[in-house]
């Protein structure tokens, strides 16, 4: 089944899949959110998903989150 990371719940762990922005995936890969386990740290119904890998957070705008394509771990 697809999942997309604007359908993530808060505390959930997931890998990252597929990002069809290629600045958008440059920027993920940077800064490792690409390469394991990713965490939902905070989900803002209708606004940004924070997120965190390896102590490091970053927060997506919904429309960014709603094509990322993820996997449950």
């Amino acid at each position: 089944m697809t999942r997309y990371l604007d359908d993530v719940e808060t505390g959930e762990r997931f890998q990252i899949l597929e990002v069809p922005d290629g600045t958008v995936r440059a920027q993920l890969l940077r800064i490792g959110f690409l390469d394991g386990v990713v965490e939902c740290r905070n989900r803002i119904r209708n606004g940004p998903v924070v997120l965190e890998a390896d102590g490091t957070q970053i927060a997506l705008g919904a429309s960014v989150a709603a094509q990322i394509r993820i996997d449950a771990v």
